[in-house]
């Protein structure tokens, strides 16, 4: 544990060096990497990036251990913007953290208008929901009404 500590802080990935280079690749990796912040960082560099090559290690990244990666996964997969991302977006709304629930909310929130005819049926089987309350919820998030968090 010590020595991967001291290995981590040694080979701290360049994020910002990264981001200008277009290192995508380099990105998708810093997910994996055993220090938080660098997987936050390059989960919000990738949003910020709209790298859509990286919504697959993203939607992954929406079951990591902390939740600041998670909530930036999830608002970097707003930002990309691909339909692959909305069952485990509507999935993350369960998330234990208020803070991932709501970047999850306001992703789908982005993504509703393209699947608005697959999205109540996601939200109903994902939150095990009926259907007419699934209903109610997407119109909220269209709405920008996420009190269904609460």
């Amino acid at each position: 544990m010590i020595i991967g500590n001291l290995v981590s802080r040694i080979l701290r990935p360049n994020l910002d060096a990264m981001k200008a280079k277009w290192d995508v690749d380099g990105l998708i990796r810093a997910l994996d990497h055993g220090d938080y912040r660098i997987r936050k960082g390059a989960a919000e560099a990738l949003g910020e990036m709209k790298a859509i090559q990286a919504v697959d290690a993203l939607v992954r990244a929406l079951k990591d251990e902390n939740s600041d990666v998670r909530r930036a996964a999830a608002q970097a997969l707003g930002e990309i913007g691909d339909d692959r991302a909305v069952g485990a977006l509507v999935e993350a709304l369960r998330d234990e953290s208020i803070d991932v629930r709501m970047e999850a909310a306001k992703a789908l929130k982005k993504l509703s208008f393209r699947k608005v005819g697959e999205l109540p049926l996601l939200v109903s089987r994902h939150l095990n929901i009926p259907m007419k309350r699934a209903l109610k919820v997407v119109e909220g998030l269209k709405e920008g009404k996420f009190d269904f968090l609460k």
